[in-house]
């Protein structure tokens, strides 16, 4: 009875230490949508803290907030349209970021747009 406990037990110790799962290093590509995340999230951050530095007034962060308001709502129409290939999507949300840009900088004075430029000159 106990030779039968004890290789009862010799073997389940065996088995699971045969059972655990040698686990490797997942590699994770440059052209990942996790580094493109990573890299949108860097550029958000930098996008927010050169738009704090123009002083934006109340009626500047409101308009800038609908622009980026109907951009989102533009840009997942885009996305989500099944009829347009990926080519024709790509083209329109270049049109897209072009028409924000251009509604960005109607808002802001000629001296915000100067501190803009610079700023997004030193960060690239």
């Amino acid at each position: 009875m106990k030779s039968s406990i004890i290789l009862l037990s010799v073997l389940l110790a065996g088995l699971t230490a045969s059972a655990q799962i040698e686990r490797k290093p997942v590699i994770i590509k440059a052209d990942s949508s996790q580094a493109a995340t990573n890299d949108n999230k860097v550029d958000k951050q930098s996008r927010k803290e050169r738009f704090k530095e123009l002083d934006l007034t109340k009626e500047q962060k409101g308009k800038l907030k609908e622009i980026n308001q109907s951009g989102k709502a533009a840009k997942e129409t885009i996305e989500n349209n099944a009829q347009l290939t990926e080519e024709e999507k790509k083209k329109q949300l270049r049109n897209l970021q072009r028409e924000q840009a251009q509604k960005i900088q109607a808002i802001l004075t000629p001296e915000q747009r100067e501190k803009f430029k610079a700023s997004r000159q030193n960060n690239s």
